[in-house]
């Protein structure tokens, strides 16, 4: 029997956990500490294979990124991004991540191999959310500009592509800040997209054609939305109190159900079920009813928060949802009766990212698999876009760092995830394979020119094989089988290689300058 859980993060620094429930029970089943993350930062990186499930975390006060695993509460892989990421995404089959920032640009990695495939301006303010579509054709950008761009992602991975991609749809019939969205299950032609803002409205779209089929109305702002999988439905948090209140001291802050299909009365006396668009009407919710066509219906909504609700999750089958807000609380309903069925008062701050998941195969015990399953294949993000390695030094993207130089930058294997990989993955192990590769094309240029050299010259290449010897030396016994309990200190510091890189670099220049 398959178990669903709830995976959820805070924005507050005083939490700096995420935890992991049984939907169904509420009981916590793990923890992830070193983990604060913006509004929409954390994401699941799916896999089609029976590996271990990992997720990303982008941090709130620092460009890092953040690698758990469910086998362990810490991190478990971190590294340093171009710049601070706002908002994250995963594409559904886990194989590229795209991230937002403050300055409206997108970057888009490859997970597997680090590769950054495109780095580009989508918008003018800062993004609010991405998201892909169900078959990976697509990605959506929404901004504090009031624009929802629909990008094409073939597009954007191609590498060859120099220029700023242009977006297939931009949708601007909103006019405040876009807080979600939220695309159906199926291809490209069969889609509708949902996208909320804090102009009160939401706006449902036809994905093959860009046309606007409804317009929904709602009395407050909404700051999140959660699809039914069929597309029965959809779920609007508010951002802002309800005019009525369920009690004299707090505030009612609503969960509204907006239906897509609604039945009509014919005056044959047949009953008919029409989808709600296609003619791009509008509907009003919470508003005292719904109306459309002389149809009037009561409001749908679910009441129990006080305090904004930032975040929205449904099960797989949409008959459970997951709420969580400006305070912390995170709430599980039932969908169809409308009724909260648990409170949990875990997070000392304001939820951030909720997700739904089954139990994934490495939270099992022994005694239902044999053995632990491999972690996904992921290498820590590059912060030089693929299309312009080999232009120059690590300034093409402003900053100095060492492991950023595309003339020596290697990249590690991640065919395996063993001790191996885990350690080719380290900052140490890429620093000091750097070196080796630059050491043996100086090598070749110094021994073709030894007769040219003058003695200083010589006795510089002499220490500086010395140092590379040292350091191949280190390497193997981090390689060695029982370092494990060690791998995780370093074992040469960014002071020695870079002093390393810095001899090479101008034993270089002096053997072309004779």
């Amino acid at each position: 029997m398959f178990v669903e859980l709830a995976l959820t993060s805070s924005s507050d620094a005083g939490d700096g956990t995420a935890y992991l429930w049984n939907l169904h029970t509420g009981s916590m089943l793990g923890s992830f500490k070193q983990n604060v993350t913006p509004l929409q930062s954390m994401a699941l990186v799916n896999n089609p294979r029976n590996l271990g499930s990992i997720f990303l975390s982008a941090q709130a006060e620092k460009g890092m990124m953040h690698v758990y695993n469910f086998q362990k509460d810490q991190v478990f892989l971190k590294f340093p991004l171009p710049e601070k990421i706002v908002c994250l995404a995963t594409s559904s089959r886990g194989k590229y991540c795209a991230g937002g920032t403050e300055s409206g640009r997108i970057h888009i990695w490859e997970i597997a191999t680090g590769i950054l495939h495109r780095t580009f301006d989508a918008h003018y303010k800062k993004i609010t959310v991405l998201r892909f579509s169900s078959d990976d054709t697509v990605m959506f950008s929404g901004s504090e500009d009031a624009v929802v761009h629909v990008w094409m992602v073939n597009a954007l991975l191609d590498d060859s592509q120099t220029d700023s991609p242009a977006p297939h749809y931009s949708w601007t019939d909103h006019t405040l800040s876009i807080t979600d969205i939220q695309c159906g299950i199926g291809r490209f032609h069969g889609t509708r997209v949902v996208t909320s803002s804090l102009d009160h409205t939401c706006k449902l779209w036809d994905l093959s054609t860009g046309v606007l089929l409804t317009t929904f109305l709602f009395p407050t702002k909404i700051l999140a939305l959660a699809l039914d999988p069929a597309e029965r439905y959809f779920l609007a948090a508010s951002g802002t109190p309800a005019a009525t209140s369920s009690t004299a001291n707090e505030a009612d802050y609503l969960v509204y159900q907006a239906l897509l299909y609604k039945a009509k009365h014919t005056q044959q006396g047949y009953t008919t079920i029409e989808a709600v668009d296609g003619d791009s009407g509008l509907e009003q919710i919470g508003l005292g009813g719904a109306k459309r066509s002389g149809v009037r219906g009561g409001d749908l909504v679910f009441r129990g928060h006080h305090h904004p609700i930032s975040r929205l999750a449904l099960n797989f089958d949409g008959s459970a949802l997951v709420s969580g807000d400006s305070k912390g609380h995170l709430m599980v309903w039932d969908v169809a009766s409308r009724q909260m069925v648990r409170d949990i008062k875990q997070h000392k701050g304001a939820i951030s990212s909720i997700h739904t998941l089954f139990q994934p195969a490495d939270l099992y015990t022994n005694t239902t698999l044999s053995e632990k399953p491999k972690i996904s294949a992921i290498t820590p993000f590059k912060r030089i876009p693929q299309s312009r390695i080999g232009e120059g030094g690590p300034e093409v993207n402003g900053n100095n760092s060492i492991a950023d130089d595309p003339h020596i930058m290697i990249g590690s294997s991640t065919s395996d995830v063993g001790l191996s990989a885990v350690l080719a993955q380290s900052q140490e192990y890429q620093m000091l394979e750097s070196v080796r590769r630059a050491f043996v094309g100086a090598r070749g240029g110094v021994t073709a020119g030894s007769s040219e050299r003058s003695g200083k010259s010589s006795q510089e290449y002499e220490e500086l094989q010395q140092r590379y010897q040292e350091m191949e030396a280190k390497l193997a016994a981090l390689m060695a089988p029982g370092a494990a309990a060690t791998a995780q200190q370093p074992v040469v510091s960014s002071s020695d290689i870079s002093a390393a890189l810095s001899g090479l670099r101008s034993t270089g220049t002096k053997r072309r300058k004779v």
